[in-house]
């Protein structure tokens, strides 16, 4: 236990693929969305809450929420807004509150853009999208 999953899916300027994830697994206890006014104190002090009753957290983060709670880094070379990296950025700032309230707790961050797109379609996939 003591144990937290935070998993950043994609979702540049909408959270529609985070959320629709989310209701899909039945078992997220947070989800952060672009379109949502987060207020991260609020945010980690649940986060404490859970640690402390349940012991484990899962937290889903779509990466559209970097623009809202980390300063932009310029621009790309297409001219849309550098989105700062919001996974490794708030596994950082749940460590550090944490920390702050003497509960040790193991992260596990999981990036999976890369492995979503590197797998074969599926048959409905394949069916649909031909």
């Amino acid at each position: 236990s003591n144990c937290i999953g935070l998993v950043k899916l994609m979702g540049r300027h909408c959270g529609f693929i985070a959320l629709e994830a989310t209701l899909a697994a039945r078992y997220v206890d947070v989800v952060l969305l672009p379109e949502m006014r987060i207020s991260l104190p609020k945010v980690l002090n649940y986060i404490h809450h859970l640690m402390s009753t349940k012991r484990h957290a899962v937290i889903v983060v779509a990466e559209g929420c970097g623009d809202t709670l980390i300063e932009s880094s310029g621009v790309d070379a297409g001219g849309n807004k550098k989105l700062a990296d919001v996974g490794p950025w708030l596994r950082d700032q749940i460590y550090a509150y944490l920390r702050k309230m003497h509960h040790p707790v193991t992260i596990r961050y999981i990036d999976p853009t890369y492995m979503i797109r590197a797998v074969p379609a599926n048959t409905n996939d394949s069916i649909y999208c031909t």
